[in-house]
């Protein structure tokens, strides 16, 4: 669609200056949060079961692999994970208050770091790249999404954990089911949430093309919105 992606910059900003919960936030924003304890519930009990999703196959499709954590917060993913073992484990996160609390964990074979996901660019390879309700905070979830894939190592994968209370995760997810390859996918529920966690493998098919044929999709463009 002529403008599309104008479109889609325009509604990203909109969401943001709106400030609703699942849209892009400011680095400022993030930070008072993890200051103030606001996500300190995502790590107790009635969130667990879908941890365990996500380390199922992080674990099954490289184990003592190397695996970027792509707004890894303050690590409750990480803090999970670690016991499985790893080569490499890398974490960033564009809130410093967050990436403080990990300073402990670092060592030779575990980074931390700040940075902002809608630009950040890999060092090395992973055999595993994560989005832990962490993709659809992103400006442009999709191009990100494949900025990500190129740090694959051959054979690897990504995998996306999507709140499915929230539109825009939704939306995000089915745009990406339109981009990549989906292996497989898994509901979780606990309480009265649910996750979806889907394994994408990337295509050879131009993601730019794809692109095109999203931006068509108002409806999904506005589904974002809320």
């Amino acid at each position: 669609m002529p403008f599309g992606g104008a479109l889609a910059r325009a509604v990203g900003a909109w969401e943001t200056a709106q400030g609703f919960g699942d849209s892009p936030k400011e680095k400022s924003t993030w930070d008072a949060e993890y200051g103030d304890g606001r996500w300190n519930y995502i790590g107790q009990l009635h969130e667990n079961s879908r941890y365990w999703a996500i380390i199922g196959y992080m674990d099954a499709f490289r184990r003592d692999g190397e695996y970027l954590d792509v707004g890894c917060g303050d690590g409750v993913l990480f803090r999970r994970f670690r016991a499985l073992g790893y080569q490499r484990y890398v974490g960033i996160d564009i809130s410093d208050v967050a990436i403080e609390k990990l300073a402990p964990h670092q060592d030779d074979r575990t980074i931390f770091a700040q940075a902002d996901g809608n630009v950040h660019e890999p060092e090395g390879r992973f055999d595993v790249v994560v989005f832990n309700e962490s993709l659809y905070y992103l400006r442009d979830p999709i191009r990100s999404l494949e900025r990500y894939a190129q740090s694959l190592k051959p054979g690897g994968c990504i995998i996306v954990s999507t709140y499915t209370a929230s539109r825009r995760s939704r939306a995000v997810l089915r745009e990406a089911k339109r981009a990549f390859e989906v292996v497989d996918e898994a509901q979780t529920t606990q309480g009265l949430n649910s996750w979806l966690c889907t394994v994408f493998k990337k295509t050879k098919t131009a993601v730019a093309t794809l692109l095109v044929g999203a931006a068509a999709d108002v409806g999904d463009l506005l589904a974002l919105t809320t």
